[in-house]
């Protein structure tokens, strides 16, 4: 081949490539200028922000695309969630998003400034944390059927971290498993609620099992149950809820990836394919394990099951929250 050959057919390789429809070339959202951007919708340092930074450098490396976290807070998660729905549907742009977020801020919120069923396109769920049932020591209380009968007669202090927040589900669900009743606390987040639980001045509350195992080794907090499909190998002889009895406690906090939902399909392909890749890497593996995450299997790993967790979760909570007369917020 000539070299005016070969610049011949390179200029008719570029000519091919420019005339290829604008969908066809979004297809490798990864080949534009700049970085692709994870937004968290919450603080940086909490787990969830952790988990999203763990997970970026393995995805990116699939993609062939620096992903930077960005965390945009606000509005219990809203603002962050906002952005990525309003952002334009190439790749570029993705949610870490939160059961709270996506499944509880509808039913709290009169203006959340999105719709998590209609705004966004599902890539798959990142992991699933279950939660502990904590009881304070100076309670008392030293069985499951001790705190159900406290329950019962109406005489427990639960702490939450507000209204809508997994801590204050978890209790509602915990009410409606013994039929009982009892005064909901809330703190302004779960270290307040914790360090009132451990001096004694609430009873019992239901949190994040990651946070929860240090507060069993301080000895002055007893596990009584963990939510979830499995016992927690840090904590082997406490039941799950179901073990228990008390089947209806079954939530757990999960987190996923999400996109905008005009996304083009081969897009979200990508993702999705970068996502099982992230969710093999051993460090990823390795760390998400000390959260006591549970990394997805099978169908649970797909688009699919996150559409129908998102609506179904939806559902649930919001019967939940409405049975419960929890205030709406502006």
């Amino acid at each position: 081949m000539t070299p005016t050959t070969g610049a011949l057919s390179r200029r008719h390789v570029l000519a091919g490539l420019c005339a290829l429809p604008a969908v066809a070339r979004a297809q490798a959202p990864w080949m534009a200028p700049r970085a692709i951007s994870m937004i968290v919708p919450f603080a940086a340092g909490g787990t969830t922000d952790v988990m999203a930074r763990l997970l970026a450098e393995p995805m990116g490396q699939r993609l062939g695309q620096t992903i930077v976290v960005e965390n945009v807070t606000g509005a219990g998660g809203n603002i962050g969630a906002e952005r990525v729905a309003r952002a334009a549907a190439d790749g570029l742009t993705a949610l870490f998003a939160h059961v709270g977020v996506f499944s509880v801020n509808k039913h709290l919120y009169r203006t959340p400034g999105f719709d998590s069923m209609r705004d966004f396109a599902p890539v798959g769920v990142v992991c699933t944390n279950p939660m502990v049932l904590l009881v304070s020591e100076k309670s008392g209380i030293t069985t499951l059927e001790q705190l159900a009968d406290r329950a019962r007669q109406g005489n427990l202090r639960i702490a939450t971290s507000g209204a809508g927040s997994t801590m204050h589900l978890a209790a509602l669900q915990f009410l409606d498993a013994t039929h009982g009743r009892a005064d909901l606390i809330p703190y302004r987040g779960g270290a307040p609620a914790v360090n009132d639980l451990l001096a004694g001045h609430v009873d019992m509350l239901i949190e994040q099992a990651f946070s929860a195992i240090p507060n069993t080794r301080s000895g002055l907090a007893r596990a009584m149950l963990v939510t979830g499909s499995a016992r927690l190998p840090a904590m082997p002889t406490v039941p799950t809820a179901a073990e228990a009895g008390l089947p209806g406690i079954d939530i757990e906090i999960w987190n996923a990836l999400v996109l905008p939902a005009a996304t083009p399909a081969p897009i979200r392909a990508a993702w999705e394919a970068a996502l099982a890749t992230g969710l093999a890497d051993p460090t990823v593996r390795r760390r998400y394990e000390q959260f006591m995450g549970r990394i997805p299997v099978g169908e649970e790993a797909s688009a699919a099951h996150l559409g129908a967790l998102i609506a179904e979760d939806t559902r649930r909570w919001g019967a939940l929250l409405s049975q419960s007369n929890a205030a709406r917020l502006d």
